[in-house]
Order: C-alpha cells, then structure tokens, then sequence
C-alpha cells in the first residue's frame, strides 16, 4: 500500500494588508474681489479686505478697468466673486457699475455652482435694474445674491419633448396625366338660321350683275293711268 501524501497550506488564512485609501486632492476654492474706483483711494481700507482672504487663491480686480475693457476675466475660474463696498461701507457706488457689460464677462468666470454677491451681506436682488441684468446675463437669484445654474454636458441647453413622431407612411404618387386642349364650338339653336354677309360685304365684288331701278320701267309707262278697283 502506497504512503499516503500529506499537502501542508502555508498560506495565511486571514489577510492584514491595510487597504489602500485613495485621496483626492481637494482643489481650493478661488475668488474674485470687484472693488470700486473710490476704494483705490483708500488703501487702508482695501488692505483690510484684502486681509480677510487667501491671497494666494484670491484675485482683486476694479470695476471701472473692467467696465472699460482693460481687464479680461479667465473663464470658468472663480467660486466666488464678491462685490465690495466702498469706504463708508455702501454699495450705492458699485450697484450702478454693475451694468450687462460687466455682468456678461463675470457670468463667463463663474464656475458652475458660483455665486455673485455683496462682501457685506446685502442683498443684490433687491436692486431691480440689478436683478433684471443678472438674470439676462444667465444667473439665478438666490439668498440675497445670485448663482451660476450647473447644466453638465448640456451647457444649458433644455431639450423640449412637444410630441411623439409619427410615422409618415409612403405613398406611391402616379405622374399628373397630360392636359389635353379641346376646341368647343358654339353650340347653334334648332331652327334658327343665320345669314352669311360675308359675300355681300366684300369689297372685290363684281357689280356687273346689279339691276338699274330706272331700266324697269320706260317713260310710257309712267304716263299711264293707275287703276284703283274698289272692292
């Protein structure tokens, strides 16, 4: 009888290996700061604003070199853009800035998801004319500000579904048949006669054959007593 064979399993029965975590590197949020022309004047207060945020992932921009086409924004790029005040802490400087010209090429840097809105809290959507241009240049509003609406793929495209397609069915159409012209004559009533004149009226006819009223009767017979018979 053959020994039998004895298969030892060195192999581990349970695993210990830590999984491997994937990490993803969480990109950081940018934001653009729209100052007003006043602001420039006073650089105390614009430090101060500018001290409240990461410069390395912040940008400043005025709003008059925008307006004037100095400044082009980078598109889709911003989180976040904020509106400032000027030094005595009011909008009623920037609000009239903030015209189509200059809300079209701050829509543009918007990332989906952005939001446009007031460093200071206020609300922007209560300015009417504000409110009309935002919404004209793409943005919806929300929460005193206003958002960049995310359409993915679609880029704000909405399909509208109006109906199901029907089915056209084909149908053989025969060539049109050709049009024939017929001549119609006018149709003559039963017993009526007409006279054709066209002898009489002809200019080459010959008078050869014309009778002389004054050939009839002779001078004699003109003379001659007229005989009335009473009846």
């Amino acid at each position: 009888m053959a020994p039998s064979v004895v298969m030892i399993d060195t192999s581990d029965d349970f695993s210990f290996a830590a999984p491997v975590a994937a990490t993803e590197k969480k990109q950081q949020q940018r934001t653009l700061l729209l100052a007003p022309p006043s602001l420039a004047s006073h650089p105390t207060a614009l430090t101060n604003v500018l001290s409240q945020h990461d410069r390395s992932t912040t940008d400043l921009q005025m709003i008059d070199r925008l307006s004037a086409g100095l400044v082009n924004l980078p598109s889709a790029t911003y989180d976040l853009v904020l509106v400032l005040a000027d030094a005595s802490s009011s909008l009623n400087e920037v609000l009239p800035l903030l015209t189509r010209s200059i809300l079209g090429p701050i829509t543009e840097s918007l990332k989906p998801k952005g939001r446009l809105q007031s460093q200071n809290g206020a609300e922007l959507g209560q300015n009417a004319a504000l409110a009309k241009e935002a919404v004209l240049a793409g943005l919806v509003a929300t929460n005193g500000g206003f958002d960049k609406p995310d359409y993915g793929d679609n880029e704000g495209v909405v399909s509208l579904k109006l109906g199901s397609k029907k089915k056209k069915l084909a149908v053989a159409v025969a060539p049109p048949a050709p049009v024939q012209t017929l001549e119609v004559k006018p149709v003559v009533p039963a017993g009526v006669g007409f006279v054709d004149f066209s002898d009489d009226l002809d200019a080459d006819y010959d008078d050869d054959d014309l009778i002389d009223e004054d050939t009839l009767m002779t001078e004699d017979d003109l003379k001659r007593p007229i005989n009335i018979r009473m009846l």
